[in-house]
């Protein structure tokens, strides 16, 4: 089955469409805050990266060094969701967390101002003006967020497979159009589309590990899994450095080989996350 990111602007009345598409389908609903919950089991790191980092897009430095490891620690909470697939995703830019993989379906929900007043006045007791300004101002913090972290436009719509706007077609309808989507076949998960999620899977469980010790937290390593190698590149590093993220890896994962090589890599860039930008060489 596949899997579905929904992206939604904010009170676009997504939430009731979600929950009549599980109740036709069955399909596992998971949100941003479900993943928070996972993150913050992870330590003193985890907790901090969890509290701080929505309030850190104002100082920009403090931002920096909490994104890599929110970045890292949210994907990682992410693919062990999506191991399984026939699973729903939704918030506004969860997508960006992983790359174009086969079974992933990205699908954004549009919504007009005037069907996301009403709500908005009935759930915060708001007049109209403050109603309006309320989801403008989420909106843009939304944009500004992803833009931040991933350095992408949510509003784009090349991020996406699928647009719908709810002010042309009814939330039922859109279940029905979602739910023939989930049983084409060209959208299925298959054996090798699995095999990229494990793999990605436990290159970030690597990057975790290295980002939670606080010996090998400042490095900026990235990790290619394969079956018997793991491929890092990363910062030039000193003879007991390297011995000590080799030792982190080597706990992490059962390995042959670890091929570590200086070079440059960006935690942001997931669409080319199985490319290092190495000395003339693309593993």
């Amino acid at each position: 089955m596949p899997v579905l990111f929904i992206s939604r602007g904010t009170m676009s009345g997504v939430q009731e469409l979600v929950k009549q598409f599980q109740e036709r389908t069955g399909i596992r609903c998971i949100s941003r805050e479900d993943l928070l919950q996972v993150v913050a089991k992870h330590g003193d790191l985890a907790l901090k990266v969890v509290t701080q980092l929505s309030e850190a897009t104002s100082a920009y430095d403090h931002f920096s060094q909490l994104r890599r490891p929110y970045i890292i620690l949210m994907r990682q909470a992410l693919l062990q969701e999506l191991l399984r697939d026939n699973i729903l995703y939704q918030g506004f830019s969860g997508q960006l967390l992983v790359p174009r993989i086969k079974h992933f379906v990205r699908i954004r929900i549009n919504a007009s101002i005037d069907l996301r007043i009403p709500p908005t006045m009935e759930k915060f007791g708001l007049d109209k003006e403050n109603a309006l300004k309320y989801i403008r101002e989420m909106d843009e913090q939304r944009v500004r967020w992803a833009r931040y972290t991933y350095g992408r436009d949510i509003r784009d719509p090349l991020l996406y497979d699928f647009q719908f706007n709810l002010g042309h077609i009814s939330q039922k309808v859109l279940c029905g159009i979602m739910q023939n989507l989930m049983s084409e076949p060209e959208l299925q998960a298959s054996k090798e589309s699995q095999t990229k999620v494990s793999k990605l899977l436990e290159s970030t469980n690597i990057e975790a590990a290295l980002v939670c010790d606080k010996r090998t937290r400042k490095f900026e390593i990235k990790a290619h899994y394969e079956i018997d190698k793991i491929n890092l590149v990363g910062p030039y590093l000193e003879e007991n450095e390297l011995t000590i993220v080799k030792e982190i890896v080597r706990e992490t994962v059962q390995v042959e080989e670890i091929e570590y090589t200086p070079g440059y890599t960006s935690t942001i860039d997931i669409d080319g996350w199985q490319q290092f930008m190495l000395p003339g060489t693309i593993i």
